[in-house]
């Protein structure tokens, strides 16, 4: 196992004090991605923090599974958008 890429998830759920079975459901919703490596269920170290987005909105303001996926598509497009308007910029500099 990768352990520079890869933590266990119930070190994870230890350390954070976020349960593993949050972390499960938000797998089953497609929100982050848990894999088993050596029959171990681990996460990837890039979405620690978006984990910990997730179980933040969840307990502070009471924001179900559905809302989170709702929120995490919203974040992707306006991401998206950022990244072409960015392109857009840099591709009207040049005629100006």
């Amino acid at each position: 196992m990768d352990n520079q890429r890869y933590i266990l998830l119930r070190s994870f759920s230890r350390h954070s004090h976020i349960e593993d079975e949050f972390i499960r459901t938000l797998h089953e919703f497609g929100l982050i991605t848990v894999e088993k490596k050596d029959n171990e269920e681990v996460i990837d170290e890039d979405q620690i923090a978006e984990s910990e987005r997730f179980f933040r909105l969840h307990s502070d303001l009471g924001i179900n599974y559905e809302g989170l996926d709702v929120i995490a598509e919203m974040l992707k497009r306006v991401e998206q958008l950022e990244r072409e308007m960015e392109l857009l910029r840099k591709r009207l500099r040049l005629y100006e």
